[in-house]
């Protein structure tokens, strides 16, 4: 949707140079239209899609500026500019936070800046503050041009990148550049300086607790269809990611009922499992289906664009992300995406926390799983170079426990809530921002009504999609009875009809006769999507492998040399990873910091 850029500085000269300088480099995606607008010492520049939704107010008090939809639950009412500006104009006071996804500014000629974004922080927002001068940016990319800005490498963003393949509380790999907190909202003066306000918190509860799991089941359902009204109203036309799983069909249920057209799109090729699956679901709402294939040669240049304009904030597993957007400029301008929803609606990461042997549920056992991403702490200690890093490994872990016990009383509510502000927010919830650059990303499951409602269900109905997969069964028996992603020839929630059967089995014969001739041919059938994108000695991770194997030196200030060359070996050289997608996650992280030191150093 936007690169955006805000800068609050008292000298004029300085500020326009800085302007000057950015505004040929903030469009850095074919097809963006740049936009400024500018009053008192504060000046916005952004580059968008046409078609995303921004609005931007100027007047005697000051300017305000909205990129994105925030949206007044529960009636759905979307805000303009001048709306936020009155809302936000009140500064002994937390200004409202708002659903939809989205980031804003209001700045007014007392000198004060607010800037903040939707609930979970999911739209990114990093500044930097120096004397009377403020940066704000959806990327600390641009910041180094301004004179005040010194750039300089910040070991602590790195160890929690590295530990989990994302950042961990806002650190960033530049000193003094933070991302806004989730749920807060930046607000500056020059003598003040900036400081961060709570404007929204995960709702956690037992609210739901002595109810019984039908109730949850309804709670759930209720929350949804209000989120799907309020975010993707009827009158709206959309489109819809749509992979084939769980969250997407249960999403395109509900807009199925609510919309008469709408175009589904699904990653990937004809015999991929997703295909597949998703195919079956558009065919049963009547909805338009298209496909769209992210192919090996575009991965280096997406990698480039992650690690540039990302630092590696999401991690680096989720390039392919950057060579999506394009394919959702033929859509509609809103796009529906079940991000998020297999850990809100889903429970799915709350027994990370739960030990396999004992049952017993604890920050150890949670980190053991969210670390399975990263770099195990003892090889870290072997990579790291001691002088640079000391003791910040040990220490981010201690940091990490501090957040997860602050979040709850409950263990279960911890799990859910630092999944919710870390892996969900950075990782990936990080896909929206670099989708928005082709179609605007409508995240329902990340709605107030769905948080607040299953902040107070227990854990117990939530784990392994028991309400989700309830729900679906319920409300939409006939998406429930179609096979899921998994194994499209086995994995149904209802048990299909004895004509449904013959039919997979023939399909899943097909499927075996394909993998002979690939195999026959010298090739090797993958027929699940994310095994194939997620591959690091697949000919797209290779090329990335490529293009980063030129700064393996440059990390060798950071790494031990023998220990960095040790562990990740030269481009050709076959990775081993017993799970593609998790083992080799941690290899990627470095891989995007040897890209990034390119123009980091």
């Amino acid at each position: 949707m936007a690169n955006l850029l805000i800068i609050a500085d008292s000298q004029p000269e300085r500020r326009a140079r800085f302007l000057r300088q950015v505004e040929g480099r903030i469009a850095f995606l074919d097809g963006l239209e740049v936009s400024r607008c500018a009053a008192g010492d504060c000046a916005a520049i952004w580059a968008a899609d046409p078609r995303a939704p921004v609005s931007a107010a100027v007047g005697p008090a000051g300017l305000a500026v909205l990129w994105g939809e925030a949206i007044r639950a529960p009636d759905g009412t979307r805000l303009e500019a001048t709306a936020l500006r009155r809302l936000w104009g009140a500064p002994d006071s937390p200004p409202p936070a708002f659903d939809g996804f989205y980031a804003a500014a209001v700045y007014d000629l007392s000198g004060m800046l607010i800037a903040g974004a939707d609930l979970l922080g999911l739209f990114p927002l990093y500044y930097f503050s120096a004397g009377d001068v403020l940066l704000v940016g959806s990327s600390p990319e641009l910041f180094r041009y301004h004179p005040m800005f010194r750039m300089a490498f910040d070991p602590q963003g790195l160890v929690g990148m590295l530990l989990t393949m994302h950042a961990v509380d806002g650190h960033t790999l530049l000193r003094g550049v933070r991302r806004l907190a989730a749920g807060h909202v930046l607000v500056w003066t020059p003598r003040t300086g900036p400081g961060e306000r709570l404007q929204f918190r995960i709702p956690v509860s037992t609210r739901y607790f002595d109810q019984p799991f039908s109730d949850h089941v309804d709670l759930l359902d209720r929350a949804l269809d209000e989120a799907l009204r309020c975010h993707a109203p009827s009158e709206t036309r959309v489109g819809q990611l749509l992979s084939g799983g769980r969250d997407s069909r249960l999403l395109a249920g509900y807009l199925a009922g609510r919309h008469a057209a709408v175009v589904a799109l699904t990653l990937g090729r004809p015999t991929d499992f997703d295909m597949r699956c998703a195919v079956p679901v558009a065919r049963t709402l009547g909805f338009e289906h298209r496909a769209a294939e992210i192919a090996a040669d575009e991965y280096s240049g997406c990698a480039w664009l992650q690690a540039r304009w990302e630092h590696a904030a999401g991690g680096f597993t989720t390039v392919h992300g950057w060579g999506t957007y394009p394919h959702l400029r033929g859509l509609p301008s809103r796009v529906v995406g079940g991000h998020l929803s297999d850990s809100i609606i889903g429970g799915s990461h709350i027994p990370w926390a739960r030990d396999r042997a004992t049952g017993a549920m604890s920050f150890e056992a949670f980190f053991a799983r969210i670390n399975a991403y990263g770099i195990r702490p003892e090889t870290l200690a072997t990579l790291l170079r001691r002088d640079i890093f000391h003791d910040l490994v040990p220490e981010t872990i201690a940091w990490m426990r501090t957040l997860y016990e602050g979040y709850s009383d409950l263990e279960p509510q911890r799990a859910w809530c630092f999944d919710l502000y870390h892996r969900q927010r950075f990782h990936v919830g990080g896909e929206a921002w670099r989708l928005s650059f082709g179609g605007w990303p409508v995240l329902p499951a990340a709605g107030r009504t769905v948080l607040d409602t299953v902040g107070g269900i227990p854990a117990a109905s939530l784990e392994d999609r028991r309400a989700q997969d309830q729900l679906l069964v319920r409300r939409f028996p006939k998406l429930a009875a179609l096979p899921f992603a998994d194994d499209p020839f086995r994995v149904t929630l209802k048990r299909p009809t004895f004509g449904r059967q013959v039919l997979l089995q023939v399909s899943r014969q097909r499927l075996n006769f394909a993998r002979l001739a690939a195999r026959a041919r010298g090739r090797k059938l993958q027929p699940r999507y994310n095994a194939r994108l997620y591959d690091i000695n697949g000919p797209g991770w290779v090329a990335v492998r490529r293009a980063a194997e030129p700064y393996r030196d440059l990390a060798h200030g950071y790494f031990h040399r023998e220990s960095m060359d040790a562990f990740l070996p030269a481009p050709d050289v076959p990775i081993a990873c017993r799970d593609g997608i998790i083992d080799s996650s941690g290899y990627k992280t470095i891989l995007g910091f040897l890209l990034w030191l390119e123009d980091h150093r």
